[in-house]
C-alpha cells in the first residue's frame, strides 16, 4: 500500500485524492498515513490541501505530522 501511495503521488492524478485522504484519516499504520500525506502534497489542489489541514488537527503521530507539514509546504510552494 505504501508503494501504491507513492505511485499515486507521482501520477499527479487528482482522482486519487479522495482515496489518499481516506487513508490519511483512517489507516491504522502511521507509515501509510505518512505516505498518503506525501502523495497528497505531490498532487496538490484545494481538496488535497483541505484533507491535509483536517488531518493535521487530529494526527497524533509526530512522524505523520511532519509529513503533513512537508506536504502542505510543497503545495504552497507550488502555488507561487
Amino acid at each position: 500500500l505504501r508503494n501504491v501511495a507513492i505511485a499515486l503521488g507521482n501520477s499527479g492524478d487528482e482522482r486519487a485524492v479522495p482515496d489518499l485522504a481516506r487513508s490519511l484519516k483512517k489507516d491504522p499504520e502511521p507509515l501509510l498515513r505518512g505516505h498518503a500525506a506525501w502523495a497528497l502534497g505531490q498532487i496538490g489542489g484545494r481538496t488535497a490541501r483541505r484533507a491535509l489541514n483536517e488531518a493535521l488537527e487530529d494526527e497524533g503521530d509526530a512522524s505523520v505530522v511532519e509529513e503533513i507539514q512537508a506536504a502542505l509546504k510543497t503545495i504552497f510552494g507550488n502555488l507561487s
